[in-house]
C-alpha cells in the first residue's frame, strides 16, 4: 500500500497553517488598526470597508472568522443593521463577532438566536467603546478554539495518489483556475476540522462520487497509535446539511445502521462532512458492491443481496408503512429521479433514441428502427423485435394510483452506495434521500444499476434475452433461469432474481406497479445519454439496452405488441376492428371511449370521404343538430380528444383531418 503526505501532494505554502480573519468596518482607520494588530498576532486578514465587500469575501475566500462592524454604511444611521444582516445571510457556517458603537439589547438577543441548523449570525458581540485591542485578540482565539476547532498538527496520508485539489475538481469541474487554491485549502481545513482529536489519518481510495459529495474510508489514529474507522460523507455544504437532517429525523434510528454510527459533522464556507464511525470487521477489505461483483461468484452476490434487505433495510420497511392512493406514482417517480415533464421531453428523448440507432450500427451492435408508434430491434440476420415505441409511451402517461405500500426507504441504491465486507455482509452508505415513499423504489433502484452498470456485455442479443426473461416472469417471487446463456448473462440473472425475489418479500406491491417504477428508472437513464459523445461499444451497449428495456416495460402503458396476425393496414396505417370493436394505429392498440369509437366507426366506413358535422351529429350520434350553433363545440371537443389519440404527431395529423367550415375526412388505406 502506498502513502503520500498532504503536503506532497497539495503544495499549500506557509499561509496553510493559519487561521483567515476577514475584519469589515466602514472606517479605515479602524480597518488598519485592527488588521495590523491581528496579523501581528500571527493571523492573515482580510479587509472590507463595505456591505458588498464583505459579502464577496465571505461567500467566495477562505475564511474561519469574521469581524463586522454592526453599521457598515453609515455610522449616523440608527436604523443601520448591515452587519448584523450579513452575518445573518452570508457564510453561515463561518463564526462571526459583532463590533459596535451603539451597543442595544435587541441586536444582541437578535445576535444569538439559532437557525434550523443550530448556527447563530455571530457568536460575539462587543462594544468598540470599552473593548480594547488586546480585549479583541483575546476574544478572537477564543472563539477560534471553541467554535473552529482546526488540528493544524494533524498529519494528512493518502492511501493512493489522491489530493484534496483533485476532489474539489470533481465536485465543481468547471472552477477557474485562480481558485484552485483557495478551494484545495479550505477543503483541507475540513478534515482538520472534522478529526481535530486525532493525531493522523489516512484517506482510502474514494468509494462513491456524485454531483454533489463524495464518501471516503478514513482510518484515524489518536496519539498512541489506537485506529478508529470511519466512512466520510463530504462535498457541498447543502448537500452534507440535507444528508445530516435526513440521518437524524428520518433514519429509524431505534433498528441502527449495521456497521456504522454517525461521531460528528464539520463545516466550512462552502464544504460540509459528516463521519460515520466503521464498526465492521475490516474497513480495507470492505468494498463497494460495484468492485465486489467483480471478484465474486453468483452465489455470494446473491448472498450479499439478500443480507442488505433482509439484515438491513426490512427493519426500515416496518417504519412508518402506510398507502397513499391520493398520490400519482407517475408524479412521484417524475421527482424522484428529477425527471421533467413528459410532454416536454417527447422530441429530446426522440433525439436521443435516433443518435443511438445511428452509432449502434455504426460500431455493429444491432440495427434499430424507429417508427412513431413502435421501434424495431434486428438483433441478428434471424431474429428481430418489434416493440412499442417506449417515448410514445412517456409522451401518453395517465396518472397512477396502484396498490403499494410506503415506507422509509433509502432512496438511492446502486453499485455504489451499498458495501460489502470480507464475510459477504452488505449494508447502506449515502442517506441522501432516505424519506418516505413506495419501498418498491429501493428494488427498482438497485435492479437498474445491477443490469446496465455490473453487466460487461457488448452482445446486445445476450441483453435483449435477459431483459426478455426478466419480463416474461409471472410473479416478482418467481426463480428466474436462462438456458444457454452467457456466463456473464447468468450472474447477473442470478443477482436481479435476489432483488426480485426480496421485493416479493419486503416491497409491499405487485409485479405490474414494480415494473411501472423500473420504467421510469430507465428514462431517467435513458435521458442522462449525450449525442454530441462518442461512448465506447460497451457503455453504448448500455444505452441500448435501456433502450430496449424502456420499450419493454412502456407494454406497462400502452399495451402489447403489435399481435402477429394484425392486417398490414392495422401495422402501417389505421384499422378498425369492428368485431373486438378495437382500433390500431401503426401497431398500436388506441384505448377509446364508447363516444370516440362511435364517431370513429362512422368516418371509417365513410373512409377517405369528407363526412359533414351534421352527418355526424345526426347519424352517428343520434343527435339533433343545432344549425345556430356554428361552432358546435361538444362535438369540436370530441374530435381534437380524437385526434389526439390517433396521431402519432397531433402537430401533423395525417388520419383525421378537419375540412374547414364542412366537417372532417379520416383518411386510411381501406377502399372508400
Amino acid at each position: 500500500m502506498e502513502f503520500f503526505t498532504m503536503s506532497a501532494m497539495n503544495g499549500i505554502g506557509d499561509n496553510m497553517n493559519r487561521f483567515h480573519i476577514l475584519v469589515a468596518d466602514n472606517k479605515e482607520e479602524s480597518l488598519t488598526t485592527y488588521g495590523e494588530y491581528l496579523e501581528n498576532h500571527g493571523y492573515i486578514v482580510h479587509k472590507a470597508s463595505s456591505p458588498e465587500e464583505a459579502r464577496y469575501l465571505l461567500e467566495n475566500t477562505r475564511l474561519h472568522f469574521a469581524i463586522l462592524d454592526l453599521r457598515l454604511e453609515r455610522d449616523e444611521d440608527e436604523k443601520d443593521k448591515s452587519g448584523l444582516q450579513i452575518a445573518k445571510q452570508a457564510a453561515r457556517s463561518v463564526p462571526k463577532m459583532i463590533l459596535t458603537n451603539f451597543p442595544a439589547y435587541q441586536d444582541v438577543v437578535e445576535v444569538m438566536k439559532q437557525d434550523v441548523h443550530h448556527l447563530q449570525p455571530a457568536v460575539e458581540f462587543l462594544d468598540k467603546r470599552t473593548t480594547k485591542l488586546a480585549d479583541l485578540a483575546t476574544a478572537v482565539a477564543e472563539a477560534l478554539q471553541k467554535y473552529v476547532q482546526i488540528n493544524w498538527e494533524l498529519v494528512i496520508h493518502w492511501e493512493s495518489h489522491g489530493s484534496f485539489a483533485q476532489f474539489v475538481y470533481l465536485l465543481e469541474p468547471n472552477l477557474p483556475q485562480e481558485y484552485l487554491g483557495e478551494r484545495t485549502a479550505e477543503l483541507e481545513d475540513l478534515f482538520r476540522k472534522l478529526f481535530n482529536e486525532y493525531t493522523q489519518i489516512t484517506i482510502g481510495r474514494m468509494l462513491a462520487e456524485g454531483a454533489d459529495r463524495l464518501i471516503l474510508p478514513v482510518f484515524a489514529f489518536n496519539h498512541s497509535g489506537v485506529e478508529t474507522r470511519f466512512l466520510v460523507s463530504c462535498g457541498w455544504q447543502t448537500a452534507v446539511w440535507e444528508e445530516n437532517e435526513r440521518y437524524e429525523k428520518v433514519v429509524p434510528q431505534r433498528f441502527g445502521i449495521k456497521n456504522i454510527g454517525k461521531l460528528n459533522t464539520a463545516d466550512t464556507v462552502h464544504f460540509g462532512a459528516i463521519a460515520y464511525t466503521f464498526m465492521g470487521s475490516d474497513l480495507e477489505a470492505t468494498t463497494t458492491l460495484r468492485q465486489f461483483y467483480k471478484k465474486a461468484n453468483a452465489e455470494e452476490i446473491v448472498a450479499a443481496i439478500t443480507s442488505l434487505y433482509r439484515d438491513n433495510l426490512a427493519a426500515w420497511y416496518k417504519s412508518g408503512r402506510c398507502q397513499q392512493p391520493e398520490i400519482d406514482l407517475h408524479s412521484f417517480y417524475g421527482r424522484w429521479l428529477a425527471l421533467p415533464d413528459p410532454a416536454q421531453t417527447q422530441e429530446h428523448l426522440t433525439d436521443i433514441a435516433q443518435d443511438i440507432a445511428v452509432k449502434a450500427l455504426a460500431n455493429n451492435l444491432t440495427e434499430i428502427t424507429l417508427n412513431p408508434r413502435h421501434i424495431e430491434f434486428r438483433l441478428s440476420p434471424d431474429e428481430t423485435l418489434t416493440l412499442p415505441n417506449p417515448i410514445y409511451a412517456w409522451a401518453n402517461l395517465k396518472e397512477s394510483h396502484r396498490s403499494v405500500v410506503w415506507g422509509i426507504t433509502h432512496g438511492r441504491l446502486h453499485g455504489d452506495t451499498v458495501l460489502v465486507d470480507a464475510q459477504g455482509k452488505a449494508w447502506v452508505i449515502d442517506f441522501a434521500q432516505v424519506s418516505q415513499a413506495p419501498l418498491l423504489i429501493d428494488f427498482v433502484s438497485l435492479e437498474t444499476a445491477v443490469k446496465f452498470d455490473l453487466l460487461d456485455a457488448n452482445n446486445c442479443q445476450d441483453r435483449c434475452h435477459l431483459e426478455e426473461r426478466l419480463r416474461q416472469a409471472g410473479s416478482l417471487a418467481e426463480n428466474l433461469t436462462m438456458e444457454d446463456a452467457d456466463d456473464r448473462v447468468v450472474q447477473i440473472l442470478a443477482a436481479l432474481t435476489a432483488v426480485l425475489q426480496s421485493a416479493a418479500e419486503l416491497a409491499g406491491c405487485d409485479l405490474e406497479a414494480y415494473n411501472e417504477a423500473l420504467y421510469h428508472c430507465a428514462i431517467a437513464r435513458l435521458s442522462r445519454y449525450d449525442p454530441h459523445v462518442f461512448y465506447t461499444p460497451r457503455i453504448l451497449a448500455t444505452y441500448v439496452h435501456t433502450l430496449l428495456s424502456t420499450a419493454l416495460l412502456s407494454t406497462t402503458f400502452i399495451g402489447p405488441p403489435t399481435p402477429s396476425d394484425l392486417p398490414p393496414e392495422g401495422t402501417t396505417g389505421l384499422w378498425l376492428d369492428e368485431t373486438n370493436k378495437t382500433v390500431w394505429v401503426e401497431g398500436q392498440a388506441i384505448d377509446l371511449t364508447a363516444q370516440d369509437y362511435t364517431i370513429l366507426a362512422y368516418l371509417y366506413q365513410r373512409a377517405n370521404q369528407l363526412c359533414l358535422k351534421k352527418e355526424i351529429v345526426e347519424q352517428a350520434l343520434n343527435e339533433p343538430y343545432d344549425p345556430y350553433d356554428r361552432e358546435q363545440s361538444r362535438l369540436n371537443t370530441a374530435m381534437s380528444r380524437l385526434r389526439r389519440k390517433l396521431e402519432p404527431d397531433n402537430k401533423s395529423p395525417k388520419y383525421l383531418i378537419t375540412v374547414r367550415a364542412q366537417g372532417y375526412r379520416l383518411m386510411t388505406e381501406k377502399n372508400p
